[in-house]
């Protein structure tokens, strides 16, 4: 059965969890000693299922894998250990030779050797499971190492069937509360230190040379933020919001939907900044408006005294100030509001790392959040620090500190709670599209003064190329663990 977007989603993200743990996958089979390297206790009711090996990188794991089926009435961990001395025999017997396409016919003390087609970029064996209500298979690998865009084993309509129980199992051990909170605590604390030490720098640069150095800066905040939208937050949500529907058109509306909600939520909050003026009296009528006047500045007769401002003057001034609570307010609260979900997503991800994967893989997934969030807070510290936004370089690290706190709401949402990985999914998203907004219409334009030479021009590209990178460079160890939907396992991306 061909496989649906969202379908091949799932299985590209539950592929990409298998690679990562396959070594210390390997490391327990070679300690525990048996003939067999996995085994998995299924419940069968259907009459027909498929067991799949796929080529991963262009060649099989392995050109054959040894097999065992054994029937079994029951599914629980206590009964695949007990049919784990039978199965470890069998896999001592000579054993069957089944090519692609030929049947896996459960049965004690019987052996198989599936030989995967080499001119096939998959091998499909049917199962027959019409006399048997359950099987627990002994394998040589890992099935998860033949997985590349299918799990390993289907029904007969294409979905996946995961085991009841697994061997070899690790011993279960207490969630490191402890580790992940403080973790998260690091997390926020070392990315407000990194722009922290930018703020001296930052400041000189501002009072020496402010259009170029906003150009340069925005155009980096620009890239940063984009690169963020693009590399991980919008390409973290598909698979993840894939994981609650299973209709390609149902993961696609509520995918676009958060993204578009997002793209427009900087412009809906300066309307209702725009509301609050209106109610406030403070707020012209749109017909009565006047042309907005960039700057207002004073004049000095022949003799030096000031000119009093006219009654025109004036409207323009205040209607000039409007305008900028209006922009602030859109810049302030579209930032603000983006890094809170993106870092709450963060959260999301620790704390699954942690309570998923184990003490050693959250702290490698802390490593590479820093790795991002460090030139992601301080393009937002540029934003809320620059003319438009117009906050104190206090306020901006207060507001920065503040929603970077999101993080450890995140870890412990994940940590005490059971979150679907579909709503991260769809949070993502959303916050992906706050970032696209920020990115390219509020910071992108800063590259296209008037006043710039050339070279001007090419230090914002530059920097932008400079913003994109450093966030793109998390693409090069980037892995995240989130939990199954309740089934208790981990799937990492």
């Amino acid at each position: 059965k061909p496989l649906s977007s969202s379908t091949a989603l799932q299985a590209a993200a539950r592929f990409s969890m298998a690679r990562s743990a396959q070594t210390l996958l390997l490391l327990l089979a070679t300690v525990h000693g048996k003939e067999y390297e996995w085994a998995g206790i299924f419940e069968t009711p259907e009459n027909h299922y498929m067991w799949t090996a796929q080529k991963v990188d262009g060649d099989y794991a392995d050109p054959a894998m040894k097999l065992v089926a054994l029937p079994t009435t029951s599914f629980g961990e206590a009964d695949l250990d007990s049919l784990e001395a039978a199965g470890d025999a069998a896999m001592a017997l000579a054993c069957t030779e089944l090519s692609a396409g030929q049947t896996i016919v459960p049965a004690t003390n019987t052996c198989y050797t599936l030989k995967f087609d080499p001119d096939a970029w998959q091998s499909l064996y049917p199962v027959d499971a019409s006399s048997v209500s359950g099987i627990a298979f002994f394998a040589e690998h890992y099935p998860i190492e033949f997985e590349n865009t299918a799990h390993y084993f289907k029904d007969s309509v294409g979905e996946d069937i995961e085991p009841q129980a697994e061997l070899p199992n690790a011993e279960p051990g207490a969630v490191p509360i402890g580790s992940a909170i403080g973790t998260a605590i690091i997390v926020n604390l070392i990315t407000l230190i990194g722009v922290v030490l930018m703020v001296p720098a930052v400041s000189r640069a501002a009072k020496t040379n402010h259009q170029i150095f906003n150009g340069i800066l925005f155009s980096f905040a620009a890239g940063a933020l984009l690169s963020c939208a693009f590399f991980l937050l919008l390409f973290e949500s598909t698979h993840l919001v894939a994981t609650g529907w299973t209709a390609e058109v149902d993961v696609l509306w509520r995918w676009g939907t958060m993204i578009l909600a997002g793209l427009i939520l900087p412009a809906f909050i300066e309307t209702l900044a725009t509301f609050a003026l209106i109610a406030s009296g403070k707020e012209q009528k749109p017909e009565e408006e006047k042309p907005e006047v960039i700057v207002v500045g004073t004049a000095e007769t022949a003799d030096g005294a000031p000119v009093v401002p006219t009654e025109a003057a004036s409207q323009e001034k205040s209607l000039t100030k409007k305008a900028d609570f209006k922009v602030r307010a859109r810049l302030i609260g579209g930032v603000c509001i983006g890094d809170f979900f993106h870092n709450l997503c963060d959260g999301f991800f620790l704390g699954a790392a942690f309570k998923g994967c184990g003490e050693s893989f959250g702290w490698g997934v802390a490593a590479a959040t820093l790795l991002h969030e460090i030139p992601q807070e301080i393009a937002d510290f540029a934003i809320l620090t620059g003319p438009e936004a117009g906050l104190s370089n206090m306020a901006a690290l207060a507001v920065n500190f503040v929603s970077g706190l999101s993080v450890l709401l995140g870890t412990a949402i994940i940590l005490f709670t059971d979150v679907s990985n579909d709503a991260i999914g769809l949070l993502l998203a959303f916050g992906g599209g706050v970032y696209i907004h920020v990115g390219a219409v509020d910071c992108m334009p800063k590259m296209y003064n008037s006043s710039f030479s050339l070279w001007q021009r090419l230090a914002c590209f530059l920097s932008f190329i400079i913003g994109a990178v450093a966030i793109g460079l998390i693409l090069l160890g980037h892995e995240h663990c989130v939990p199954g939907d309740g089934d208790g396992h981990a799937h990492g991306h």
